[in-house]
């Protein structure tokens, strides 16, 4: 069993000092750390993963992430790294996934009843691995402090119900630790509305200085330890100037005041529901292609799946299901050259492998009914659908010599269906995790006054320098088949929602 007394050299930059400062010497228990990528969040965190082991031996503690998918998936693996990179190693100073009492482990105060979502370190100490998208994930723990992982993606009521509550444990030989009770978060800054609570607790900071800390750096705080060449690359890969800004020069992006789909609300539209106990039987043994459409929960296995696909250089699709009372967005996928539209439906065919109702309704815009070459009568429509019936699908062409509607049409139709006024319109929702890039694209459109009508802004489609998975490619395959679909319903609809186009944000 190991001591935790192996030293190496760790040079923190000025970021990572002034978290361990604000801990350690200001004694401040809730900090929120606003990093950009590449800052060194994944270091720091697992640094106060293991100041809390060290100060609460045999103590329980919360390593938080959105889902239990992104934890595997993202949180863990960087975790351990960081570990490791501090001397603790897995199988030896902790496990995964399972007791580590035949090791020679000692036991914490409050064993868990499983161990399939816990890390059990050597002295007793333990994390439970906490997923917000399951209610009972957090429920029922007595912790002594809590990590929280990309917590700008976190829904702040279900953190403080789920996790927030159980931060109350103490014990008398605790009593100096720095970290008893403590609260961390780290996360680049908020892309979506949903991060807002996250950012707002600069002002908790500022107002209570005694307990709060918001400390915000950018990438080049950590430039000692990333390549001199990195920055450029991410400027000329990212997918527009404002992704940039904020991911990695931590600049939070401007709220966009003039929307397209002006209804659009995640509290309402969106939900998580992934498959919990396939995942957490990964824990401990999972591949990439581990997370296939068995990790999703929310696919009805006796309907279609409806894929919406947008042409161009980039190409994108959203893949969808029509319930009775329910238009459900499942997931949004994308390719860009010289990826092509063979490598975009071997994605989808991939990720859906293992449904046994393979049928698929495509849809797709003006170009899905262009010749594939000169003088050939075979569409790029046509050549998407030889290829799904190859993979083994069963498909239903809903575009096939279709004309496509205009702007004003899909926002009038669009916004009323998110608005959902009456009960006979579908309720409009979307698996948030799965259409992250999807979600920035709706929030992130704008409109304006045309000259038919309200017009959405595809200004940055056009810069050639901009990689497109965040401006309007997403949101107009996904306008493609809600259109097609529901379009009936613009004979009586409800325009009260509708607002005049005023300001610019």
């Amino acid at each position: 069993m190991s001591d935790f007394k192996r030293y190496r050299e760790v040079v923190l930059n000025l970021a990572q000092i002034a978290a361990v400062y604000a801990v350690t010497v200001l004694r401040k228990v809730k900090i929120f750390l606003e990093w950009g990528r590449g800052a060194g969040k994944s270091f720091i965190l697992a640094y106060f993963m293991r100041e809390m082991v060290i100060q609460m031996p045999r103590a329980s503690f919360g390593l938080v992430g959105e889902t239990y998918q992104k934890i595997l998936s993202k949180t863990l693996p960087s975790t351990k790294e960081g570990l490791e990179l501090l001397g603790l190693y897995e199988g030896y100073d902790y496990v995964v996934g399972k007791n580590g009492t035949s090791l020679g482990f000692t036991t914490p105060f409050q064993s868990p009843n499983k161990w399939e979502n816990v890390i059990h370190f050597s002295n007793g100490a333990i994390f439970h691995l906490i997923s917000l998208d399951n209610p009972n994930s957090g429920r029922g723990l007595n912790l002594f402090a809590i990590l929280g992982d990309e917590a700008a993606l976190f829904d702040h009521t279900k953190l403080f119900n789920n996790v927030k509550t159980t931060n109350r444990s103490k014990k008398e030989q605790f009593k100096e630790a720095s970290l008893l009770g403590a609260e961390i978060y780290v996360s680049s800054t908020a892309l979506t509305k949903k991060g807002k609570w996250f950012t707002d607790a600069e002002k908790l900071a500022k107002d209570e200085p005694d307990k709060y800390a918001f400390i915000k750096a950018s990438a080049y705080v950590n430039r000692a330890n990333l390549r001199d060449e990195w920055f450029e690359e991410m400027k000329r890969e990212s997918p527009s100037e404002v992704i940039y800004n904020a991911e990695i020069l931590n600049i939070r992006p401007d709220e966009i005041l003039n929307g397209f789909y002006p209804q659009f609300n995640s509290t309402k539209h969106c939900y998580t529901n992934y498959n919990n106990e396939y995942l957490i039987a990964l824990t401990d043994n999972y591949t990439p292609a581990s997370f296939n459409c068995d990790q999703d929960n929310d696919i009805e296995r006796t309907l279609p799946l409806r894929l919406s696909i947008d042409w161009g250089v980039f190409l994108s699709g959203t893949v969808t299901q029509k319930l009775p009372d329910e238009y459900r967005t499942l997931k949004s996928m994308w390719v860009n050259q010289p990826k092509d539209e063979e490598d975009l439906i071997n994605d989808f065919c991939d990720y859906y492998e293992n449904l046994t109702n393979k049928v698929v309704y495509i849809y797709y815009g003006h170009d899905g009914n262009k010749a594939v070459r000169r003088k050939s009568r075979e569409t790029y429509g046509d050549a998407i659908a030889k290829h799904l019936r190859k993979r083994g699908w069963t498909v239903v062409d809903k575009s096939k010599h279709k004309a496509v509607a205009g702007h004003n049409a899909k926002y009038i139709l669009i916004n009323t269906l998110l608005k959902r006024s009456s009960s006979k319109y579908p309720l409009l929702t979307f698996n948030e995790p799965n259409n992250t890039d999807l979600i920035i694209s709706i929030e992130r459109a704008e409109a304006r006054d045309g000259a038919n009508g309200i017009e959405k802004v595809k200004k940055d489609e056009r810069n050639a320098s901009m990689k497109q998975q965040h401006t309007t490619h997403l949101s107009d395959a996904w306008d493609i088949a809600v259109y097609d679909i529901y379009k009936d319903i613009l004979k009586d609809y409800d325009d009260s929602w509708n607002l005049p186009l005023t300001t610019k944000g």
